[in-house]
């Protein structure tokens, strides 16, 4: 049985919290996890951007930062968002989610985030995302956080490929937790 879950609030509101959170859960209890979180970098108590953070590797890096604080062919900007891209860091994101979709089975959790602006624009980490949909057609959970005007997008991206999609605000880890270990499979 497959499954999508989406964590989805606004900015702020805990989305990649929850999800760190249900990555150590999973962990404490064996269960594989793969894919991406976009994490807050801070400097001088500013907030400067966002990291990807491979959960399987621990490996951190650039995403996202504020436009004045970048520059060179390795960022990209869009529209009028305040942030400037690092090709580099979503390639990066794009091989994990893609390697993610390729081992994701009964028996683990992907994690999407988040899925935004860029990637209804088909930017970012859109390509990995869609192959993390593309894998959901026969088994998996994958966890997509996004902005709750977000949600219809990510519903879009996994109508047809999932049996079941949950809409889950960020915060009850614990109410989230119990939802993913009826639908999981343990390894015997």
């Amino acid at each position: 049985m497959s499954c999508a879950i989406l964590v989805y609030g606004p900015i702020g509101s805990g989305k990649t919290c929850t999800c760190l959170k249900l990555v150590e859960r999973a962990k404490t209890e064996n269960i594989p996890v793969g894919g991406i979180l976009s994490i807050r970098v801070y400097q001088d108590e500013e907030l400067i951007g966002y990291d990807g953070l491979a959960p399987v590797s621990g490996q951190v890096f650039p995403l996202a930062r504020l436009r004045r604080r970048v520059d060179g062919p390795d960022w990209f900007t869009f529209s009028h968002l305040k942030y400037a891209f690092s090709t580099k860091g979503f390639d990066q994101a794009n091989r994990i989610l893609t390697r993610s979709a390729e081992a994701l089975n009964c028996s683990s959790i992907v994690f999407v985030d988040e899925f935004g602006r860029l990637e209804r624009a088909r930017l970012g980490i859109h390509p990995g995302a869609v192959r993390v949909a593309e894998s959901l057609r026969d088994e998996g959970i994958v966890i997509f956080a996004c902005r709750t005007d977000m949600v219809g997008a990510v519903e879009g991206l996994v109508r047809g490929r999932v049996q079941h999609v949950f809409r889950q605000e960020p915060g009850d880890v614990e109410a989230l937790w119990r939802s993913i270990r009826e639908r999981i499979k343990y390894p015997s």
